[in-house]
């Protein structure tokens, strides 16, 4: 009797075995959720521009993976996601008739908010290298790719003693493209950002030369979530 349990239990723990052998995914996926927190800055600004306060952005949404070699370890990404970012300086956008205009504010004590905010839908494509196996959930990563982005709105705020003031729809190019660079480990990545296109339309900034070519820089952190 001792025997046939001896023999019953090897027999478990061989079949136990073989199942998690078999349950290795050997055609793998690295498809993840991504939640990012970043610090928004502005390339190619005037002289006497200046942001004031914490500038940021946060984003968040799907990447579907597309393994191109046998070991799964490089790859395509492409996604969809949302974001949303507000840049605090002292560059103020009105807009009267339907016409905007921009004027810098050269005294800091005249107001206490000037902030753009932008919510973007956007669409990451990314090149993956990572040292992850079917096996490994912790692995090194460098993601190197484009990412366009829908502005579907925008908004102005301006505050003063004389009152607040809210203007929507600023004239933003309504499609961003820019460079990404998210590299780490596991769940911890650096993100960065850095914008290929002004920020502006360039019907406006035909009357304002001075901003023709300010672009979006960010650098933060990504989290990866399976």
């Amino acid at each position: 009797m001792l025997k046939f349990g001896n023999f019953f239990f090897f027999f478990l723990f061989s079949i136990s075995c073989f199942s998690q052998l078999d349950s290795i995914d050997d055609k793998y996926r690295e498809d993840q959720f991504y939640f990012g927190v970043f610090y928004n800055s502005l390339l190619n600004s005037p002289n006497d521009f200046n942001q004031n306060k914490f500038s940021s952005s946060v984003n968040l949404g799907f990447i579907r993976d597309f393994p191109l070699n046998k070991d799964r370890n490089f790859g395509l990404g492409l996604g969809l996601g949302l974001s949303t970012g507000s840049f605090h300086n002292n560059l103020k956008l009105s807009s009267l008739n339907n016409q905007f205009d921009a004027n810098i504010i050269t005294d800091p004590q005249s107001f206490t908010k000037n902030k753009w905010t932008l919510n973007e839908l956007e669409f990451p494509f990314e090149i993956r290298w990572r040292t992850s196996t079917a096996e490994n959930y912790k692995f090194w990563r460098i993601y190197f790719g484009i990412k366009t982005s829908y502005v579907f709105s925008s908004k102005h705020v301006f505050e003063s003693s004389s009152g607040k003031e809210i203007t929507r729809d600023l004239p933003f190019n309504k499609l961003q493209t820019g460079f990404t660079l998210n590299a780490g480990n596991n769940t911890w990545n650096l993100g960065l950002y850095l914008g290929l296109q002004p920020l502006f339309k360039e019907e406006f900034t035909d009357k304002h030369l001075e901003i023709a070519d300010i672009k979006q820089f960010k650098v933060g952190l990504i989290f990866y979530i399976f």
